[in-house]
């Protein structure tokens, strides 16, 4: 049963912000009582996914934001989708509320892949046996813009995202611990412990449970996870890391759908609740989910140095649900009756990834080269047991619940068309970069072969090869003011089956994407603020869309998208900080319509105080207003074109460090974290065509009291 939101109750469990992973501040220059959070040294304003080497924002010639720990743990964030609410050309939270197991949106108006500690994160190529990371796990996200292929090979036009987990710290003895209650019952109890060994050994050990029912009827989430941590040669010149990562969730909230009709489509019997369920009680997703990945490194001296990583992952999950399919019972318009389908599926899926690098740096009169070669692999092998079929009707505004038992196995899904599908996936590629310094100058070349392929089990596999490249200047001056200029490429490899105009059926073709991208990067020398803004034109060809409720897809012709962005991060003085994300975009394919789920831009903002001394020291209160413009939502069944209209929320946070004042309770801290606070009714997405809509989250509450020593 779901808990309407309760102020006093989450008041009452004496929580205050975040409903993150609790950690401890390392030999971090930050006030370690702002934020019960561990997290390593690298400043925000340095990144590495983008070159895969450490180099600063304002150097680099492409757009890149920076989350971490502590703006996860500060905004009190539960998935990896909400933390994209903040950054600039994202779509976030397709799905609202109804779909929270997995991370779906949108970066300039594409799908965008995920890497975690520089590997790719797989994801099932027909099915839901798909990754997802709890943010318990993570140090830092790195949102890459633009095409990303001349480094990583598999990536989309849009960018990627760019994943860190928490590793070895360098102390001696660190750790925390957090409790968060919040609305709809949500609670997470979090654990990070770390330390030496020995001089060169260190260790650290992480996990959440954590959970709560949905804002729909029958909605339940509940996850476990624990990871473990060692470094072996920690200060030296040879290191070897280990990680270990175990995840259960058997229950995965609620992956449903709206019908169009009461949400965004006027129904005589009004508005759908939003604690609506199309499903039924016994909807079942459960899965499973771990990975093993080594970390290497070597220091040659001399500029030179080798790094080596790869990881084995493994995912399993099971689903069984009801859902509406979008369609009214009958044809008359006023009718309260929708028509239901069930699904169920059976998916496992094994990937290993592999990444080794020579990294060096040498000179050639004024000019300095960072060097950089590589050579990776993927493999993946996925299998899916699936069938569609019929279920019963329900009414919508008066539904009674139970007339038929929900299918958990594909062989129970009545009137079923389905099968057995499996898929083998190959990757490897070759890649050098050369970063150039000369004086402010900066100049970028980038440039990879691969080679691919996609094996239907059954079917002729697809063979593929592209060479992608990069190639981008920036001028930096002695006022910190950079423009610059970048032009990269990408080719992403497809998995799928595609239903042609004729009719036939064939394998997915790669997916290719050009990008032009000029801006101005402004971080004043000796401060950590930093402004950025950039113009985009991105021409994507194959754009592969899904056909819901079958395993086929369609490729279309082309999409360009093209857009404004601007971020800023600054502290304003006197425990002010501040920042601002604005995007503005169009996105259209080749007959001029939009892109199902892709938004016009938007803009948020943050702001919050915490006195640096005076009697509010330890003290923090701030708020956020988030704004996501209409996004494109197809056609109806009146053959008219619409767009969900665009919503405009609400935060708010205060936190407080008890051992400013208790001296005896130093190390405990209290927060309370609301979101979207005016309680607004909105939707974040429609798939028209399909009947479909999404709510998205209603007013949320909740608490945490943390202690780090």
């Amino acid at each position: 049963m779901m808990v309407d939101p309760n102020y006093a109750k989450a008041l009452i469990l004496g929580a205050m912000l975040y409903a993150g992973p609790a950690l401890a501040e390392a030999e971090s220059n930050e006030d370690p009582g702002s934020v019960i959070v561990v997290t390593g040294e690298r400043e925000r304003t340095v990144a590495s996914a983008g070159t895969k080497s450490s180099l600063p924002l304002a150097e680099t010639p492409q757009s890149i934001s920076v989350i971490d720990a502590r703006d996860i743990a500060g905004l009190g964030l539960q998935n990896l989708n909400q933390s994209l609410r903040f950054v600039a050309g994202v779509t976030p939270e397709q799905r609202g509320s109804s779909a929270e197991v997995y991370d779906q949106f949108k970066l300039r108006g594409f799908d965008a892949m995920q890497y975690l500690d520089g590997l790719r994160i797989y994801d099932s190529p027909s099915g839901y046996a798909s990754t997802q990371i709890d943010v318990s796990r993570l140090d830092r996200v790195e949102i890459v813009k633009g095409p990303a292929s001349a480094l990583y090979g598999q990536s989309g036009p849009g960018g990627l995202v760019a994943l860190s987990s928490k590793l070895p710290l360098a102390s001696d003895s660190y750790g925390a611990a957090s409790g968060t209650y919040g609305t709809y019952d949500l609670y997470r109890v979090d654990a990070d412990v770390g330390g030496r060994l020995s001089p060169s050994i260190a260790w650290r050990v992480y996990g959440s449970a954590n959970g709560a029912h949905t804002q729909q009827r029958f909605g339940k989430r509940e996850r476990q996870t624990i990871s473990g941590a060692v470094t072996v040669g920690q200060g030296g010149s040879t290191t070897l890391t280990l990680l270990a990562n175990y995840s259960h969730d058997p229950y995965n909230g609620t992956y449903s759908v709206f019908p169009a009709s009461g949400t965004f489509i006027a129904n005589p019997n009004g508005k759908l609740s939003t604690k609506f369920d199309g499903g039924e009680p016994d909807n079942r997703f459960r899965r499973e989910q771990g990975a093993i990945t080594y970390i290497f490194n070597h220091d040659f001296g001399s500029g030179w140095a080798f790094r080596a990583s790869g990881r084995y992952q493994s995912v399993k999950s099971r689903l069984g649900i009801a859902y509406t399919s979008g369609s009214l019972d009958s044809s008359d318009p006023t009718s309260a009756t929708f028509s239901r389908a069930s699904y169920s599926t059976r998916e496992r899926m094994k990937a290993w990834t592999y990444d080794n690098q020579l990294m060096g740096k040498v000179e050639t009169g004024p000019i300095t080269h960072n060097l950089l070669f590589g050579v990776d692999r993927q493999v993946l092998h996925s299998t899916e047991d699936y069938a569609f079929g019929s279920f019963s009707s329900l009414d919508g505004y008066n539904p009674v619940y139970g007339s038929q038992v929900v299918p958990q196995t594909p062989q129970d899904v009545p009137d079923a068309f389905g099968g057995y599908l499996a898929y083998h996936v190959r990757q490897q590629g070759i890649y050098v970069q050369d970063q150039m310094s000369w004086g402010g100058l900066r100049v970028m070349l980038s440039g990879r072969q691969d080679w691919a392929r996609v094996e239907p089990v059954g079917s002729d596999a697809e063979h593929s090869k592209k060479f992608t490249w990069r190639a981008g200047a920036l001028y930096r001056t002695a006022l910190g003011i950079a423009p610059y200029v970048t032009y990269s490429t990408s080719f992403q490899p497809q998995s799928g089956l595609v239903l042609n105009n004729d009719g036939s059926q064939g394998q997915a073709k790669p997916s290719l994407g050009k990008q032009i991208e000029a801006g101005v990067k402004y971080q004043p020398v000796g401060t950590q603020i930093l402004l950025t803004a950039a113009y985009f034109d991105i021409r994507q060809t194959n754009l592969l869309t899904s056909v819901p409720n079958t395993n086929y897809s369609i490729q279309t012709g082309k999409v360009r998208s093209r857009g404004v962005e601007v971020e800023a991060s600054a502290p304003l003085g006197h425990g002010f900080q501040a920042k601002l994300a604005f995007s503005r975009q169009k996105v259209r394919d080749s007959d001029g319509a939009g892109i199902l789920g892709v938004g016009r831009g938007g803009v948020s903002a943050n702001l919050e105080w915490a006195p640096e001394q005076g009697p509010l020291e330890g003290f923090a209160v701030g708020g956020a207003v988030r704004h996501v413009d209409h996004v494109y939502a197809g056609t109806y069944f009146d053959g008219i074109t619409y767009n969900t209209p665009g919503y405009t929320l609400f935060d708010a946070l205060v936190r407080y460090d008890l051992g400013k004042t208790i001296p005896r309770l130093e190390g405990v801290t209290l927060a309370v974290n609301a979101t979207n606070i005016f309680d607004k009714k909105y939707l974040t997405t429609c798939y028209l065509d399909y009947g479909w809509c999404w709510y998205g989250n209603r007013r949320t509450v909740q608490g945490t009291i943390g202690y780090r020593w």
